[in-house]
């Protein structure tokens, strides 16, 4: 026996070459699927509203337009495969609610309203006068934002 020197079980080269290769292609699969669900799939739409503001209760209170209406009906005839009989009810159904939810928005606006104010105001309290100013450049962010998507 020679000393200094290790003999230790040795997989052959072809198999472990195999062995190698399989793994590689497997860590390439995975890095191409989170790839593609990272960046270059767009994220789907959905049926609710965007958030339009700094605070999601601002989407709430934000009537759909009529552009929101028709995406949202063709996205649910599509994901759903509606006969153009239920689609029509679909269209009867929205535009008869949509009074309906336009009435409550606007009853619960003012409480919703003072609601944000007092949690801004709260949070503020807590933040380095730093910080405050940058909250409020990310409040004017989403109250731009909020006026961008309700203009005609």
């Amino acid at each position: 026996m020679i000393f200094g020197a290790h003999s230790s079980p040795r997989m052959p080269a072809r198999p472990l070459a195999i062995v190698v290769l399989c793994a590689l292609v497997l860590a390439s699969g995975i890095a191409g699927v989170a790839l593609d669900r990272i960046v270059l799939r767009p994220v789907p739409s959905s049926t609710i509203l965007g958030d339009s503001g700094f605070h999601p209760l601002s989407t709430a209170l934000r009537s759909p337009t009529a552009e929101d209406r028709r995406r949202i009906r063709g996205e649910l005839s599509r994901e759903l495969s509606l006969t153009p009989a239920q689609d029509s009810a679909l269209d009867a159904i929205m535009t008869q609610r949509a009074v309906e939810f336009s009435a409550l928005r606007e009853e619960i606006r003012p409480r919703v309203e003072q609601l944000v104010a007092d949690v801004r105001s709260d949070l503020e309290q807590v933040l380095t006068p730093v910080q405050r100013e940058r909250f409020r450049r990310l409040q004017r962010r989403g109250d731009d934002a909020q006026r961008m998507s309700s203009a005609p």
